[in-house]
């Protein structure tokens, strides 16, 4: 089965997720309906802050998962520069800028013809999605740029939690290349355990993950008519469309391999550094990727 080290590292990310999504919408409540752009504007630096910092500790947790769960395996893995992924979302964008959007989002559904407080709880699910898939996406990249830079490790597992959602469903269990992007959607909870020659985890297929669960939760997950045709014998992988509405980075539909943030010069001055999912991409060799890594400044 999957290790109990992968299982708290992964409820780990999750409280963290949950308590810096917490912090943040604490801070939105300070802001006065009829003042969004002013007050929220104000508050965006230290807002800013706070996401940065979960970042930050989200990426540090991937030193100690590897070096717990892998042992004498992890001694000599290149160590990870966890402040080079706070430093932007995980795909690329500025974080203050993304933070930013709660303003037009909150506006718009007041111009909609929504009440103040209505038009105040849709900013707030906005920064609780936003919030909540920066801090988890941040930690799984860092976990995956530890497992390429790890020559010990030759593969990952996908693993889930449930309740999940039937995409995440089917994917459980697979096997994947280090360097295989990590699909994903937002909230997503589901992470990777790495493969050595040594540690192999087990992760129940779908169709176990399936055949334990409550009729209710096949619903939930499947829909009446996808449970429906589960129970009548259909395989699950038939019934769900596996990559539908998901990417390798998934957040409000757009996918972004390179940003400027964090090379600390202007766009005309320097190159954008290359998101690691891009990297994994044109390399051609497992070398040239950890050669990447390094020169992009994710590995030291």
């Amino acid at each position: 089965m999957t290790s109990l080290r992968a299982r708290r590292h992964q409820k780990q990310r999750e409280r963290l997720a949950d308590s810096v999504a917490r912090s943040v919408l604490a801070e939105w409540s300070k802001v006065r309906p009829e003042a969004v752009a002013r007050d929220w504007g104000e508050l965006l630096p230290r807002v800013t802050a706070m996401v940065q910092a979960g970042q930050l500790h989200s990426a540090q947790g991937t030193h100690t998962f590897m070096r717990e769960l892998l042992g004498p395996d992890a001694e000599d893995a290149p160590e990870i520069v966890s402040e080079q992924f706070a430093s932007q979302t995980p795909d690329g964008r500025n974080l203050m800028g993304l933070l930013a959007q709660a303003i037009p989002t909150a506006i718009r559904a007041l111009r909609s013809g929504r009440s103040s407080a209505e038009a105040h709880a849709t900013g707030g699910a906005f920064l609780d999605l936003a919030t909540r898939t920066v801090v988890a996406d941040t930690g799984r990249q860092a976990d995956q740029v530890s497992m390429v830079a790890n020559r010990k490790v030759r593969a990952y597992v996908r693993t889930l939690q449930l309740p999940s959602c039937a995409r995440c469903i089917i994917l459980a269990g697979r096997e994947y290349g280090t360097s295989t992007g990590f699909l994903r959607h937002p909230r997503c909870d589901c992470t990777m355990e790495p493969v050595t020659r040594k540690h192999t985890p087990v992760v129940p297929d779908p169709e176990d993950i399936v055949a334990a669960m409550s009729p209710a939760e096949r619903r939930k997950a499947f829909g009446e008519a996808g449970a429906q045709a589960i129970e009548d014998g259909a395989r699950t992988s038939s019934v769900v469309n596996a990559r539908k509405g998901m990417t390798k980075i998934e957040m409000h539909g757009r996918e972004v391999q390179a940003t400027y943030q964090g090379t600390g010069r202007r766009k005309n001055k320097k190159p954008p550094r290359l998101m690691p999912e891009a990297i994994y991409e044109i390399a051609e060799s497992r070398e040239e990727a950890i050669r990447l890594l390094y020169r992009n400044g994710y590995l030291r």
